[in-house]
């Protein structure tokens, strides 16, 4: 089943547009419910609608986020545990991503990553006062000392790399069942996207890497990544795994490849990308 909106006739339009303001009166409002991070949804898996909501409680946080050119996306946070009884259910959001269609998964994305910002910016880290919402720069901002806020991305680099007709894939403890993915890591403070690659494929594989070519980025919520994709060629070494960070890692064929992630990843993207080369 493929989650969407109540509406039949939804259909999103790409790229959504971003922005950040308390809600306003719209009529065709799309909601984006959560509970702390959990995603509050309709057994039929559909999102509530705001009469769906009306039983609750006034949400802790409610933006609008963003907007298409049928109608604007919103997004409402109870912060705490929020009891929910049938036929509400509440779902994380990463075991939902594989029935998220393209025209929610922009606007859940941001969602999802603001939740996150609202919820470690409740007081300022520099004298802990509260943070209020700001018009002016559509941030939050101390109301004793003025700090401002805006929505933290943290860049991370994943690769691809190839070795004649073979790709490389590994395996972190935490995947899912049998699943292996592309290498990945944050970019340290000073450091370019370019090293970053070349750094975390010596780190986590022990190979040494050559022609990056750029990929494309997208946006991941767990809990506010912002992945740059490349890819690029072995050059040398054998794989030694960084033990700490890896269960496994092997080189595929197209024909010897094992599960992979969610078709909603930038990691599948590059792969499928790969084999339609291959």
């Amino acid at each position: 089943m493929m989650l969407r909106s109540k509406k039949e006739d939804f259909a999103m339009a790409n790229p959504i547009v971003p922005f950040f303001k308390p809600t306003q009166h719209e009529p065709n409002r799309f909601i984006l419910a959560f509970s702390d991070d959990l995603v509050l949804l309709l057994p039929d898996l559909t999102f509530p609608s705001e009469e769906d909501l009306a039983r609750f409680q006034e949400p802790t946080h409610r933006f609008d986020i963003a907007k298409n050119d049928r109608q604007t996306f919103s997004l409402y946070l109870w912060d705490g545990a929020l009891e929910v009884n049938a036929p509400f259910e509440k779902r994380q959001l990463r075991s939902i991503l594989p029935l998220v269609g393209d025209d929610l998964l922009e606007p859940l994305i941001r969602a999802k990553q603001l939740v996150h910002w609202l919820q470690d910016n409740r007081f300022c880290g520099r004298c802990g006062a509260p943070f209020s919402y700001f018009a002016t720069m559509s941030s939050l901002k101390c109301t004793a000392c003025g700090q401002l806020s805006f929505p933290k991305l943290s860049p991370a680099c994943i690769v691809l790399i190839t070795r004649g007709d073979e790709i490389l894939l590994a395996r972190s403890y935490h995947y899912a069942n049998s699943m292996y993915s592309l290498i990945a890591g944050f970019v340290e403070a000073g450091e370019s996207a370019e090293a970053c690659v070349v750094r975390e494929v010596k780190e986590e594989v022990g190979l040494e890497i050559e022609d990056l070519e750029y990929f494309g980025t997208q946006p991941w919520p767990f809990p506010h990544s912002f992945m740059i994709g490349f890819f690029a060629r072995y050059k040398s070494g054998e794989i030694i795994i960084q033990e700490e960070e890896l269960e496994d890692a092997k080189w595929f064929t197209k024909k010897t490849l094992p599960d992979l992630p969610y078709s909603t990843s930038i990691a599948y993207q590059m792969i499928q990308t790969w084999l339609q080369k291959h």
